[in-house]
């Protein structure tokens, strides 16, 4: 039996009991009113159109009541897309997403209807009359609190600040992600996503695994978000991805990369962007490009000693990053050591290009909504 709560998160008004509802469900008495009741598709759009992402979930159904009984049983199901199929009747697609609340994220379709909640706020959030809409807690966004915030730039255009300063740790679902991730972000100047802040007193050691590059990890003094959320978070729009590098002489500064994309894991989250340039008024230089043509990593992929390039650079290196067909000399996770005899160490260019050896790092993504 559907518990009564799952039921109530998809009613915009209780004119019909509950039990009704699900008699009349069990029964299949599927009517446009009961529909409506608990469903709705968008105005203007009711009819042969979906919402084109993927379903966790496709099943053939007796009926289309039987696909939003489905639907109401599990809690991951947000919206459906109905199809008829000529072969086997009913298709019912459950999905964990919903529509930005008009047509214009939906895709033709012929023979689909899109069927979202008509109310019913989720996670704790609160329906407000005045905007039509919920009012939803920490982390969640949507007109039914349905979903995770995609990423921090995401959170700061909704409205999310900082609450003793601007960095807050939430809880993302990038679009198309297959799971959650706890990030920092920094809640100002649109909303930036932390992707690896370290320091020269904390942990020295990157020489670590292809899982673990991919994954991320964190410790009391650094970050590395991880190549899988990373790349999720990249292709969802266009984004920027900011570079902020201090080290020995007159290295101070940031330099941003924009249409920055990584690539799946399949293509060894390969790193690529089209534009760059320096920060208005406290500059670094472009270490993505410096040196050689071999030595840059615009369109390359990234490895780790177990998960080695052609050239072994990520084997005599001794840490994970991006190559070229030569080893670059800006390798940014390779050690932190400023002593005048140190060799093979993190450095970066000023903005005069001078290579200087790294004390600290802080990388940030955000994304054009």
């Amino acid at each position: 039996m559907v518990d009564s709560c799952e039921q109530a998160r998809f009613q915009a008004w209780l004119h019909v009991p509950v039990t009704c509802i699900l008699v009349l469900l069990v029964d299949f008495s599927y009517t446009s009113e009961l529909r409506q009741e608990l469903f709705t598709a968008m105005p203007g759009c009711s009819e042969d159109v979906i919402l084109p992402v993927t379903p966790f979930s496709s099943d053939v159904v007796a009926s289309q009541g039987q696909c939003l009984l489905n639907c109401l049983g599990d809690s991951s199901c947000m919206s459906v897309n109905l199809c008829d199929d000529p072969q086997s009747g009913h298709v019912c697609h459950k999905l964990q997403e919903t529509s930005n609340g008009s047509c214009s994220d939906l895709d033709a379709s012929a023979g689909c209807v899109f069927l979202e909640p008509a109310s019913g706020c989720r996670h704790g959030g609160t329906y407000n009359d005045t905007e039509s809409k919920c009012d939803c807690p920490d982390d969640y966004t949507g007109t039914y609190c349905e979903r995770r915030y995609r990423d921090c730039s995401e959170a700061f255009n909704d409205g999310m600040r900082g609450i003793s300063s601007n960095i807050r740790i939430i809880i993302i679902r990038p679009l198309n992600a297959p799971r959650e991730y706890e990030v920092e972000c920094l809640l100002g100047y649109g909303g930036w996503t932390v992707v690896e802040e370290r320091g020269s007193g904390c942990q020295n050691d990157y020489n670590k695994t292809w899982t673990e590059y991919k994954t991320g990890w964190t410790t009391p003094c650094n970050r590395w978000l991880g190549l899988e959320a990373l790349h999720y978070i990249s292709n969802q729009r266009s984004a920027t991805f900011d570079m902020l590098v201090r080290g020995t002489g007159a290295l101070n500064g940031q330099y941003y990369y924009t249409s920055f994309k990584i690539g799946d894991e399949a293509s060894g989250y390969t790193l690529t962007y089209t534009g760059k340039f320096y920060h208005s008024s406290k500059a670094s230089g472009n270490g993505f490009e410096y040196g050689v043509a071999s030595k840059h990593i615009n369109g390359q992929r990234f490895a780790t000693w177990d998960h080695p390039d052609p050239s072994g650079c990520a084997v005599s290196d001794g840490a994970g990053w991006w190559y070229g067909t030569a080893c670059p000399l800006t390798n940014l996770h390779k050690k932190f050591n400023i002593s005048a005899s140190a060799s093979n160490m993190a450095q970066w260019p000023d903005d005069n290009g001078v290579l200087e050896k790294v004390v600290y790092l802080k990388t940030e993504i955000k994304i054009l909504w």
